[in-house]
């Protein structure tokens, strides 16, 4: 019998802000000094672009081949590799991106250790072998998913005759070792449950991943590796349920979430009852979630292009064109349409005000 996994998507809005450029068209002084990461011309001055790795100047940013991990743009002779597939990885990126079958069964295995010392020995697998590999964006185009988002890893178990199992792992290639770390607590929580969930339990989809991704997120918390957890808390991939069973945990434990999946009953976390002991209260987990103070004025905080998408970043909330969104600062939440994206300025209409606001990137609007 085949137990089938849903794929594994880490996607977030905080992986997404270091994918685009930020657009200065102004000379500022302090970009004097600067030259541009891509092709090294400098001092800059006029219209430039910001970035995660850098500054770029106008004429490289019009680059369309980009870094698959942090989205700069790439040319001939500047250090970048190309997958077998095609996917460009730039220069600074690519001394900490799994490209090999090597390094990814050396980061599966450290992982099995890692979480299993986490965990306690309950977490070990009864069937040790595992079988890892690498897959790239190809093998799933060949599938017919093109427009899904990306898709960085599935596990699978077979139960045999004799009530084992056989394990697979396949994880995308070409991403960078803390995001495979996470990947690979996620996927190896998928086989300990395809192990110890009884048929007879059938669990929500959302809530098997949301235990997939609590590993995941304790491990990173483990490791100190807070930008990766808290991509973790916010990604929207379970529905909400990570959130829940962060709750579950703080109140009954690890041991709590576990002996769930092995003995209970039904569908989903909050909905247990009395089939299982009342949760013995443990510490909390590793991590602090504190949330950032709001913002006092609405501020273009960047422009984030996505091909011919272009979304825009005002006082912490992502705009399309057309779309409207509540937008809180302190002491008030206004209503706030972003009714254009150009390529310097956000032209948005906000409740409350009879004339439109245009914002270029790091101005600010204080409301009456």
């Amino acid at each position: 019998m085949i137990v089938r996994q849903l794929a594994f998507i880490l996607f977030l809005f905080a992986a997404a802000g270091a994918t685009a450029a930020e657009e200065t068209n102004y000379y500022d002084p302090r970009l004097a000094n600067y030259h541009c990461v891509v092709c090294g011309k400098g001092p800059l001055n006029g219209q430039v672009w910001t970035h995660p790795r850098g500054v770029i100047c106008d004429e490289c940013e019009k680059i369309k081949e980009r870094c698959l991990i942090c989205g700069v743009p790439v040319k001939a002779g500047d250090g970048h590799i190309k997958t077998a597939d095609g996917r460009l990885i730039c220069k600074f990126d690519k001394t900490n991106a799994v490209l090999t079958l090597d390094q990814a069964k050396a980061l599966f295995e450290q992982t099995r250790d890692d979480v299993v010392d986490l965990y306690g020995r309950q977490f070990a697998l009864k069937s040790t072998d595992v079988a890892v590999n690498l897959f790239d964006v190809d093998y799933w185009s060949e599938k017919g998913r093109t427009n899904d988002l990306h898709t960085f890893g599935f596990a699978h178990s077979r139960k045999t005759a004799d009530g084992r199992c056989t394990h697979a792992v396949i994880m995308l290639s070409g991403r960078t070792r803390e995001e495979m770390i996470s990947v690979a607590a996620h996927e190896y929580t998928h086989l300990w449950i395809n192990e110890n969930r009884p048929d007879s339990h059938v669990i929500d989809d959302d809530t098997i991943e949301a235990v997939c991704e609590l590993t995941a997120c304790k491990l990173m918390g483990q490791k100190k590796l807070t930008g990766m957890q808290q991509r973790i808390l916010e990604n929207p991939y379970t529905n909400g349920k990570i959130k829940a069973l962060v709750a579950a945990e703080r109140e009954g434990g690890t041991d709590y979430i576990l002996n769930w999946v092995k003995t209970g009953t039904t569908a989903t976390l909050e909905t247990e009852s009395s089939a299982l002991a009342a949760p013995v209260r443990r510490p909390a987990l590793t991590f602090t979630n504190v949330p950032a103070p709001l913002p006092t004025t609405l501020k273009l905080g960047g422009l984030l292009v996505d091909g011919q998408s272009r979304h825009a970043i005002v006082s912490g909330v992502s705009f399309g064109a057309g779309e409207t969104k509540a937008v809180k600062l302190q002491g008030r939440t206004v209503q706030v349409r972003c009714r254009e994206i150009r390529r310097d300025e956000v032209v948005l209409e906000v409740d409350g005000l009879a004339t439109p606001v245009r914002l270029k990137i790091g101005e600010e609007k204080f409301l009456p």
